[in-house]
């Protein structure tokens, strides 16, 4: 007898840890914040100002490579973006 109740007393500790972690788990999932318009409009600039070569929201930095594709820094922690602004054009052609 005392075996079942040591072994129906395992099962609910594993089945009430089992039902936490989902619960945390989807807890979290639903905190996770959606990309906002700044964070997508951040790598869509340059493809709006064929000119600009260097761009920034003061956290993170694109440019354009010599293929003409845009590649972007990370975002720092804790830093927060101001309105995007071009840091560098092409120069006119000659």
């Amino acid at each position: 007898m005392k075996k079942v109740l040591t072994g129906a007393a395992l099962l609910l500790c594993l089945l009430l840890a089992a039902s936490q972690d989902t619960s945390t788990r989807d807890a979290v999932a639903a905190e996770l914040p959606l990309p906002s318009a700044e964070d997508i409009s951040i790598q869509a600039y340059g493809e709006k100002n064929k000119t600009c070569q260097e761009w920034t929201d003061s956290c993170r930095t694109c440019q354009r490579s010599d293929a003409g594709e845009p590649t972007c820094s990370n975002i720092g922690i804790a830093c927060q973006p101001k309105p995007i602004a071009c840091t560098r054009r092409a120069e006119p052609a000659k």
